[in-house]
């Protein structure tokens, strides 16, 4: 996975945007695309922040253990087959 742009940087390119600085020269000046510079003008707005979303090592699991121990209470002979189904996951998730 690419490497986040600094806050640093993402500040500045805020800053010139605000201060009038066209896109275009700030996109040879900053050399970002302008995809980058419209999703961090769009977050600046949104959040009053540039700084990047905070990355997780590991996906969101798609249920709660608490769920899982319940459905297994619930359901005793229920197969690993038969939970995957119901968590709507593959049978190696459960």
């Amino acid at each position: 996975m690419a490497k986040a742009y600094s806050n640093d940087l993402r500040k500045r390119v805020i800053k010139s945007y605000e201060s009038g600085i066209s896109k275009e020269e700030i996109l040879d000046i900053f050399i970002i695309s302008l995809d980058t510079l419209n999703r961090w003008i769009r977050k600046y707005k949104e959040t009053g922040s540039v700084e990047p979303y905070k990355r997780t090592k590991y996906r969101a699991k798609k249920f709660s253990d608490e769920a899982l121990l319940e459905h297994v209470l619930k359901n005793p002979s229920a197969t690993l087959e038969e939970r995957a189904m119901f968590f709507s996951v593959k049978h190696q998730s459960v």
